[in-house]
């Protein structure tokens, strides 16, 4: 976990445009799976996309991906994007996030769900703002 972090540090280093905010949250999976233990958000307020970084994504991608992003008011932000084959058994898995960041709690709640599936995934935790 400690190499992710630092992956995950320095991929939101090379990629960050000077007015962007930087938060790192510790995130508690209260589903099955598929919620990223580490989680990195960067956006520029006013902005509708920013980039998104975890352990599926870096599995799938290697480094951020862009997400949609709305300003919900009162330092709320909502990230959501589709990650498409994330390793999984009998079949790769597709899965739609949305991430609801409060700016003002430092907090984050993830969920996550499948095409065809009516359970969804789950998790929430605390984040810190990158310097």
């Amino acid at each position: 976990m400690k190499k992710f972090t630092m992956a995950l540090s320095a991929a939101l280093a090379l990629a960050t445009p000077a007015a962007a905010l930087d938060y790192v949250c510790q995130v508690r999976d209260t589903g099955n799976g598929f919620i990223s233990p580490v989680l990195a958000l960067q956006f520029e307020p006013g902005a509708t996309t920013g980039n998104v970084f975890d352990v599926y994504i870096n599995e799938v991608h290697g480094a951020p991906i862009q997400a949609k992003v709305k300003d919900r008011g009162n330092g709320k932000y909502r990230f959501t994007y589709r990650l498409n084959n994330i390793p999984a058994r009998p079949r790769p898995a597709r899965i739609g996030y949305r991430i609801e960041l409060d700016t003002s709690k430092n907090t984050v709640i993830v969920r996550g769900s499948m095409p065809g599936v009516t359970n969804s995934f789950n998790g929430s935790g605390q984040c810190e703002r990158g310097k």
